[in-house]
């Protein structure tokens, strides 16, 4: 037969293993999310892992998505006779070559999934573009990353996730704000 000072002991003993038994339950609760957000899922929307490619500019050079991985990257789809396209290019030139003369370490990729090498090559040429240019022949990086409409550019961070994703021409000041926010 229990005493009732043994049975009171027996009920503390209960309740306090009960409130230890939430309280790691809710800790692990509260620790678990913060410890798998860094493994985002690879996809094209933002706050996913941008898919990695690789994809030939005009004169052969192969260049692949995580070539770059470490510095910010946008992603430009576009084509040589867009009209929102040929309206950006200089933006896109500009804001490209002041970073670089400035030490910065960002990445500007145009991808070019609707012309051949050569009209390609000859948009670069004729618009001097220093940045680098990707025939993405079969469309397979703008169905990858589904694209629409060009232009389209995406704002990848550092880590690879893509911040941003921005359908239309962008201006100097919009690659400053999206840039700053990489």
């Amino acid at each position: 037969m229990e005493t009732p000072k043994k049975k009171s002991s027996i009920q503390t003993i209960v309740i306090c293993l009960a409130i230890l038994g939430s309280a790691a339950i809710i800790a692990l609760g509260l620790l678990l999310p913060a410890a798998t957000s860094h493994s985002a899922a690879t996809g094209y929307a933002v706050g996913d892992r941008a898919p990695d490619f690789t994809l030939t500019t005009p004169d052969g050079r192969k260049i692949s998505l995580s070539d770059y991985r470490g510095q910010p990257v946008m992603l430009n789809f576009w084509y040589a006779t867009c009209p929102g396209c040929l309206q950006e290019t200089p933006a896109l030139q500009q804001f490209y070559a002041r970073q670089q003369a400035s030490g910065k370490h960002l990445a500007i990729l145009g991808i070019d999934s609707v012309d051949d090498s050569a009209t390609a090559a000859q948009f670069v040429q004729q618009h001097h573009l220093t940045y680098p240019v990707l025939i993405d022949n079969n469309q397979k990086v703008m169905t990858l990353y589904n694209v629409a409409a060009a232009p389209t550019s995406f704002f990848i961070d550092s880590k690879g996730i893509i911040r941003a994703m921005i359908l239309g021409p962008q201006t100097t000041a919009s690659l400053q704000q999206h840039f700053a926010n990489l």
